[in-house]
This record gives structure tokens, C-alpha cells and sequence, in this order.
């Protein structure tokens, strides 16, 4: 431990269970991914604090390394979705406060920002960081260290004795104010991964926060759909020194919205282009209602700048489900979308979920894959199938989304404790109104898909004909 300062030690659990799945659904983007949530916090704290980052996805026993860390640790925090990191991060705190019982343990992210008294309701977690955390974790642990109480930090709750105390709000940040998220403090090699563009790819961001208001998703919650763009010269100069400093070829965008402020996007890609880095931008989010609107000057632009690869959550081909999920979009946006990638030479990865609550289920799969379909189609007819892949999965009920409340109307069990959240599976979640055949077929459907299966686009087609047949079937119950 560095002379002087106190320790804190934070912890990434593992996304899914080790062992089980080494890569998402799509088959195409691994799980060795940047800590950005932690160095988010860490950068805040670094100068001030001796500062220990443990990832579980690529450190080798990273349970026993959180507990040798903490042995002289002033507290411990843990950044978590929902999904197995929840039963991964108890599972770890449980041990943790076993051994060190008077060590605060603090935890952060989408899940327990969502569900911050329901979090603390766990006995091995003392305090809730909610929301944007740079600020907030900043000032908790500072009082940790001078020995002062919680009270009044915004976007903070904690336990206080048998009470659950809940700080107001603080106000989103713009996230220029602070500094750049510092990859010295972790081991960048070990999280360097190999892409379809690129040798040496990792993960990077631009911008906090999402302006939309999908009832599905737990980002509005979380920022209360606020978004920060970093200035498009910081951008550019971040980018700059990460490719030089580590030798990165390629950088998998984590923005939620990249294409939010059409204004910024062009300075930034101006930029790009003007320094010409030779750099890859990859896995770029944006959402099909902008993007089938935005004018082919600007999509030649994105390309020239190095945008090779899209990530667009078309979430549904039935438009009574995108209408639940207060999607804002239209399903024939879809097709523009795939058009507009294929104009402009951009690859496409879409992301697609069946299973929303209180709508046709069996009209919502059938509609769903099939425009899986038209857009594996719209390349494949081109022999351009490599230049897509999609992500399929079933709905999950996030805490108190609105379609988690539609959920439980619709026979969802709520969920009462944390534990029960980190023990189900965020992409293969079984709901109650989803009948035992759909399921199977949609997972039989995910499976052949060509970038999971590696099948031409011919066997593909032949494949779909034998399910269409099923899909039309009335024996099946699918018509």
C-alpha cells in the first residue's frame, strides 16, 4: 500500500457464471471488456487513495484477490448489473464481510441504482452509490477515510443501524468536468481482444447517459435521460494517446447513444479524418429512428472517419412490442437501417429480444424472426453475410422499468430480495406467458444463425424454409 494512503479496493464480478458462456449470444464479442465503471470512479480517487481494481472476467482468482486486498483496505466497492455479477458480487461481499466484518462494502451500477434499498436490504452491503457515481463515490469515500457520517451526500444510500437512509438525487454531471478514464491503472494487455477489424481492440467511451425512455431498459433510471457528449477534441486526443500508448488498432464504442447530437458527430468525425489515425470504431450504438433519418452526407462521413460497425437495438419486428417498449420507432426503420449500413459499407450488428409482456407473443416472434430474416437476406443476397450478426435474446424484467411492472400484471412472480435477481439469465430468461415451443424454437432459430453457426447464407435459407413451415403451421399453433 502506498505510504500514507488508505486502500480501496474495487471489484468487477463476472458477468455470466465461469465456464458457461466465454462470449455473448451473438457468438462475435468476448467478455474481456475494459472496467470502465470502476476506472470511471477510480479516476476520481487515484491521487488521493491507493486504489486496487480487480476484474473478474480477467484476473485469475479474482475471489481470493478481493479478499487479500481487503485485508488493510479502508472499504471495498462492487459494480454491478443485473445479471449473474449480482450472485457473483454477494457471493464475494458474503465472504468478504465474514472475514473483515466492520469493512464497508459499497455498491454501484445499473442494478442496485435501480433497486438501492432493496440492495441494501443484503446484510454484506453498507451503502448504495446511485446513478452517475463520479462525485458521490468521491465525497463517501472521503468521509469513510476522515471517519465522518453519510448524511447528506447526494445520490448515496446507505444503512444506518436497522435504518435504510436515502440521500436526494445528485443533479447529472457534464462529463467534461472530469478527467480521462485512466487505463495505466489496470493491466491494459490482458484486456486487449482481437475483433473481425482489428488485432488489438478495447473498449472505450464517449459519452455518459441516454436521452430515450425505453420502458425496458434501466438507463433511464439510471441517468435520468441525461446524456454528455466529451468534447470532440478531447475525443480525438483520448483516442490518439490509447492508440499510440498501447498499440490499438480498433476501439469497441460503449456510448449508449453515439449519434445523439448529429452536430458533435460531425466535428468529431471532421477530426478524425483530419488527423487520420488509422483507427477502427466498432460495435457504435445508435438508435434505427435517427439513423434511417440521417442524410447519406453525414453516413459517408461516419465511414470516412473510421465507423465500420454498428450496434443498433432493433429490440422487435412486431410493432405492437417496439409500441410497449416506448421504442419510438417503426419497424420499417429496420430495412432503412440495413439499407443504409449496406449504401455506405458500415457492417451491422443488430440486437433483437421476443418475450415482451402483455402483447401477441406468438405474433411478436414470428414477426421478429422474420425481419431477422429479411435483414440476413438484404446481405446475404449481396454475398456480403459476414458483414452482419445478430444478438437474440429473451426480455428481461429490470427493477422497476415499466415493462417489469407490465411483467408482473402478466404473472411474474416479483422479485423480493438481490439474490433472487442473480439467479436468473439475462439472455435466456424464461417468463411465464412464453409457451414451452417458442422458447425452444427461438433458441433452435438463434443457434443456426450464420455467425453462431457458421452456415452459408444457402443453408441459412434452407434452414429458414423448414421453420417457416412450422411458424405457418396451424397443428403448431403458431398461425
Amino acid at each position: 500500500m502506498s505510504p500514507g494512503k488508505s486502500k480501496v479496493v474495487m471489484f468487477n464480478p463476472m458477468p455470466v457464471r465461469a465456464g458457461e458462456r466465454t462470449q455473448t449470444t451473438s457468438l462475435q464479442v468476448p467478455l474481456v471488456n475494459v472496467p470502465l465503471s470502476l476506472l470511471a470512479l477510480a479516476r476520481m480517487i487515484r491521487h488521493d487513495f491507493d486504489v486496487k481494481i480487480i476484474n473478474a472476467p480477467v484476473d485469475a482468482n479474482p475471489d481470493e484477490k478481493v479478499l487479500d486486498e481487503c485485508e488493510d483496505a479502508l472499504c471495498l466497492a462492487v459494480s454491478s448489473m443485473t445479471c449473474y455479477q449480482i450472485r457473483h458480487g454477494i457471493n464475494v461481499c458474503e465472504a468478504v464481510k465474514k472475514r473483515y466484518p466492520a469493512l464497508p462494502v459499497i455498491w454501484g451500477g445499473y442494478h442496485p441504482s435501480t433497486e438501492p434499498e432493496q440492495t441494501l436490504g443484503n446484510p454484506n452491503i453498507d451503502i448504495v452509490v446511485r446513478g452517475q457515481g463520479e462525485l458521490t463515490f468521491r465525497e463517501a469515500v472521503g468521509r469513510l477515510r476522515d471517519k465522518r457520517s453519510l448524511e447528506g451526500i447526494p445520490g448515496m444510500s446507505y444503512r444506518d443501524g436497522s435504518r435504510i437512509v436515502g440521500n436526494p438525487d445528485r443533479k447529472f454531471t457534464d462529463i467534461n468536468s472530469f478527467p480521462a478514464i485512466p487505463y495505466d491503472m489496470i493491466d491494459v494487455e490482458r484486456h486487449v481482444k482481437s475483433y473481425k477489424f482489428g488485432a488489438r481492440c478495447i473498449d472505450y467511451y464517449s459519452s455518459q447517459g441516454c436521452a430515450s425512455g425505453c420502458a425496458f431498459c434501466s438507463e433511464p433510471l439510471f441517468c435520468g435521460r441525461r446524456w454528455s457528449g466529451i468534447a470532440p477534441e478531447r475525443v480525438v486526443s483520448e483516442l490518439s494517446h490509447l492508440a499510440d500508448t498501447y498499440n490499438i488498432d480498433t476501439f469497441m464504442m460503449r456510448d449508449s447513444d453515439f449519434f445523439l447530437n448529429l452536430r458533435r458527430l460531425r466535428e468529431l468525425c471532421r477530426l478524425l479524418i483530419e488527423n487520420d489515425m488509422g483507427i477502427r470504431l466498432v460495435s457504435v450504438n445508435g438508435r434505427m429512428e435517427r439513423l434511417s433519418r440521417m442524410d447519406d452526407a453525414t453516413w459517408a462521413l461516419v465511414r470516412k472517419a473510421g465507423v465500420c460497425e454498428l450496434f443498433v437495438g432493433f429490440e422487435s419486428g412486431y410493432q405492437p412490442a417496439l409500441d410497449a417498449m416506448q421504442k419510438g420507432a417503426d419497424v420499417s426503420q429496420i430495412d432503412a437501417c440495413v439499407e443504409k449500413c449496406i449504401k455506405h459499407d458500415v457492417d451491422l450488428r443488430g440486437s433483437f429480444m421476443v418475450g415482451i409482456p402483455g402483447i401477441d407473443v406468438r405474433g411478436e416472434v414470428r414477426s421478429t424472426l422474420y425481419a431477422i430474416h429479411r435483414m440476413l437476406c438484404a446481405y446475404g443476397e449481396r454475398g456480403m453475410l459476414s458483414h452482419t450478426d445478430v444478438l437474440l435474446s429473451f426480455f428481461t424484467p429490470y427493477p422497476n422499468t415499466r415493462l417489469y411492472l407490465t411483467a408482473i400484471e402478466n404473472g411474474l412472480a416479483p422479485l423480493e430480495t438481490l439474490a433472487d435477481w442473480g439467479d436468473f439469465d439475462q439472455f435466456d430468461f424464461r417468463a411465464p406467458w412464453m409457451p414451452d415451443e417458442l422458447f425452444g424454437l427461438v433458441r433452435e432459430f438463434r443457434a443456426a444463425l450464420p455467425a453462431n453457426s457458421g452456415c452459408s447464407f444457402d443453408e441459412w435459407c434452407g434452414f429458414f424454409r423448414g421453420l417457416e413451415k412450422r411458424l405457418q403451421s396451424p397443428d403448431a399453433g403458431y398461425s
